[in-house]
Order: C-alpha cells, then structure tokens, then sequence
C-alpha cells in the first residue's frame, strides 16, 4: 500500500506543504508535551494533551510528504495508521496509538478519572519518542522543510 494509493481510495487529498506548516505543527507537539507533563492538571487532560502531540507529529510526517487526510470519519485513525507508510513505524506502535485513541475518546466523552498513571507515562513516551522520530525523518528526508529551531 502507499499513500498514493490511499488518496486514490478518498482517504488522503494531495496538498503541498511549507516549512512555515511543519514549524507550527512542531509547535504543537511541543507544547502539547509540556503540557502533558505539567502535574497540576489532571491525568485525563495530560493523557490527551500526550495523545494529540502525537497525533500531530503523525500529521507533521503525512503532511511533509504532501499529503493531508480527507475530512471523514475515521479521518484521525487514518493520520495513526499512516505512520507504516510516511515513517515507517512498526505496527505495535500503530496500535498502542489506536489503543490511546479509543482511550482518549472515552476519556472525553465517556467518564473522567480513568487514566493510570501507567497509561499517562506510556502516553507521554510514546508522544516524545514519535516527536523525535518525525523530527529525524524530516531531517533526512524533507530538510528543505525544516525550521533551524527543530
């Protein structure tokens, strides 16, 4: 599969991309990282606040490689699951970010209090690593597209 094929299918829509773009999603993830790392606020928001920087630094990587997803359902699944094809990630991080999105979502919808501090930690690795694996890949592979900053 490649993300060309995924754009014939509807789920993905080419659209280039500037190095104004990236550095302000970037932006994102790191404030969405401290964020998640502030104690004063409750797990369940540090939990989201984890999960969306690493949502973003998945898009940081789909938008570098011209693409964007359709707006469907599902659209943010999609953004997760094009990790396999943008930077190559193995599948059992593909699926601890699903797991964190159903997570996510029944923390925001369902009930409040349901996030370990096991969960919240896992959450804020997995963001920080995936932000430093993006932040690599655009190096060597989009670095016209890169900020001095990152």
């Amino acid at each position: 599969m490649s993300l060309e094929k995924w754009a014939e299918y509807g789920w993905l829509k080419a659209e280039p991309t500037s190095p104004g773009e990236i550095a302000d999603l970037l932006g994102i993830v790191h404030r969405d990282l401290h964020d998640a790392k502030v104690e004063a606020i409750s797990e369940d928001r540090r939990f989201e606040a984890a999960f969306n920087a690493a949502r973003t630094a998945a898009n940081v990587a789909l938008r570098a490689s011209g693409y964007r997803t359709s707006v469907q359902v599902g659209h943010h699944l999609k953004t997760i699951e094009s990790l396999e094809l943008t930077v190559q990630a193995e599948p059992r991080l593909i699926q601890k970010m699903r797991v964190f999105s159903k997570k996510r979502n029944a923390t925001s919808y369902d009930s409040a209090g349901n996030v370990s501090d096991h969960e919240l930690d896992e959450a804020i690795n997995v963001a920080d690593q995936l932000r430093q694996s993006v932040i690599a890949w655009l190096r060597a592979n989009h670095p016209e597209l890169m900020n001095k900053s990152y």
